[in-house]
């Protein structure tokens, strides 16, 4: 039977151990170092992707709004121009239903 003789056994662990334990903590601190970039990349991706999309809402809200003011400058013309045409129906359709209808 073998005999473990426990001393050469600790002795030849002993230097071996640090180069381990360091081995260990760099590993456990790669590990970490990933996840924060892995975090730190999703939010400049998502800031990035939040960003053009408040510039694109901005961009549709001023077009929304230039298409406002054009509909509002063409009402005002059409009052007008009713004002001046005594034939023009004073409704808000652009056509006689029942002309519509007959067809």
């Amino acid at each position: 039977m073998v005999s473990i003789n426990w001393k050469d056994f600790f002795t030849k662990l002993m230097p071996i151990l640090p180069t381990l334990l360091i081995y260990w903590a760099s590993y456990h601190l790669s590990l970490e170092k990933n996840a924060q970039e892995k975090k730190r990349d999703e939010f400049d991706r998502l800031n990035a992707e939040n960003t053009r999309l408040s510039e694109d809402l901005d961009r549709y809200r001023r077009m929304v709004e230039a298409k406002e003011l054009e509909i509002s400058k063409l009402q005002k013309e059409i009052a007008d121009i009713r004002k001046y045409n005594p034939g023009a129906p004073m409704t808000g359709a652009l056509f006689d239903d029942n002309k519509e209808d007959k067809k």
